[in-house]
């Protein structure tokens, strides 16, 4: 059966977060989609709490699909596991510990359908404890203009915020790297704009995505993490590279600071040296992205030039002030 829209749900570790996702996904006014559940070996009873939760919306049943990895693999692999499979018009991907708003996919699909587009994207909620931020994309109408705002770090590369149209996928061979499980939307959603020949943007909040642990916003905090992000980074570049010639150098700087910067919200001086020693040819292009804030641009020349206590000073004001007070 062909439907208007997969969406695809990596399950690993959720048990506490999926019933809210579930109840959010069935209880949804869309009806023409199909639910690709991936259980990526899951060691506790998330897989239990979907089952349960779908005997709740029995009409949903025959649209869903439970399918399981023999081992953990990771979130890159259980999208390729759910890509393989789906059969919808359009592909969209939703975190296991996140939620939607009831009308998100009949608005996105909607706004597809008005333009005959290949992707549609949205604004969305960053959710805290006890408080959220709307968090907003800017509006561009040409893909290409979309694909220059992500390497410069002015549009964001959550795939959760897009419907792509599945041929993108099928037609160009795009695919996530197995193995490679931080920065795996990055690589995947330029190679979808830079192959895309239209979009547009829904002005409105329509996913909560959740941040419990504001201490935890920099992903990047170790050499290892570091290096499989790498992984995904090379992928870009040599993709770009090979399609753009090198008419796209300086936005490719652009692209490895913004990767890299999460390692500055952090006062762990490990972390600076760990910036210090990646994607280093990108420090010539600091000053130069104009679509970045002035504090990225200065936070990155003082840890650059080892001015470690301004950005340590940074850190501690906006982490146990802002997020420690305003956003909890």
């Amino acid at each position: 059966m062909d439907y208007k829209i997969s969406i695809i749900i990596p399950i690993y570790q959720v048990e506490n977060y999926i019933s809210r996702c579930c109840r959010s996904l069935f209880g949804m006014r869309f009806q023409d989609v199909e639910y690709l559940f991936v259980n990526d070996a899951t060691p506790d009873g998330s897989m239990a709490v979907v089952e349960s939760i779908l005997n709740e919306y029995p009409y949903r049943k025959a649209h869903v699909k439970l399918l399981a990895h023999p081992k953990n693999m990771g979130v890159a692999s259980a999208r390729n596991t759910g890509l393989k499979v789906a059969n919808g018009e359009y592909i969209a991907f939703v975190d296991a510990d996140d939620w939607i708003e009831e009308n998100m996919f009949e608005k996105l699909y909607q706004g597809a359908e008005i333009g005959h587009c290949d992707i549609v994207g949205c604004d969305w909620y960053l959710e805290f404890e006890t408080s959220r931020r709307y968090m907003r994309q800017p509006v561009y109408e040409k893909s290409a203009d979309c694909l220059k705002a992500m390497l410069s770090g002015e549009m964001r590369w959550f795939l959760w915020a897009f419907l792509v149209r599945r041929d993108i996928y099928v037609k160009n061979n795009i695919c996530f790297l197995d193995g490679a499980n931080i920065g795996e939307d990055m690589v995947v959603l330029i190679q979808c704009f830079s192959f895309a020949q239209s979009y547009r943007h829904i002005s409105e909040a329509l996913y909560h995505y959740v941040k419990s642990n504001a201490a935890s916003m920099t992903a990047l905090d170790s050499k290892k993490q570091i290096e499989i992000v790498k992984r995904n980074v090379d992928a870009t570049v040599s993709f770009i590279r090979s399609r753009y010639q090198n008419n796209m150098e300086q936005e490719l700087d652009f692209l490895k600071l913004n990767v890299k910067f999460p390692l500055l919200i952090s006062d762990n001086s490990a972390n600076y040296e760990v910036w210090n020693a990646s994607f280093l040819e990108a420090n010539r292009s600091i000053w130069k992205n104009p679509k970045q804030p002035f504090r990225n641009k200065l936070l990155q020349w003082a840890v650059s030039h080892r001015y470690y206590w301004i950005v340590r000073g940074y850190y501690r004001l906006l982490f146990r002030f802002v997020y420690g007070i305003l956003y909890r």
